[in-house]
């Protein structure tokens, strides 16, 4: 997780490019957001939105891998409601 959220940004402010736009869609699942902080949960594409992927505890390498990308759930988010998503896949 932290090569993809902390060294794209990193190398695009170092070369100068911008970020590309992360793609936003709907997420439904389990997910409880933490209070006053952004959580970043593996998600695989499902319909026209993202669903949390089973085993995604910290720990949980098994679920990273099976993602499809990592959804930043802001703490003031509802279910359903749309959430950033920062790709792992091409």
């Amino acid at each position: 997780m932290a090569a993809h959220t902390l060294l794209a940004p990193l190398i695009a402010g170092l070369t100068g490019r911008p970020l590309p736009a992360l793609r936003r869609a709907p997420l439904d699942g389990g997910v409880r957001p933490a209070p006053g902080r952004t959580r970043l949960v593996p998600v695989v594409w499902e319909g026209g939105g993202v669903r949390l992927v089973e085993g995604h505890g910290s720990a949980f390498l098994h679920g990273a891998a099976l993602a499809d990308a990592l959804a930043a759930v802001p703490p003031h988010w509802t279910p359903g409601g749309a959430v950033p998503l920062v790709p792992l896949t091409g």
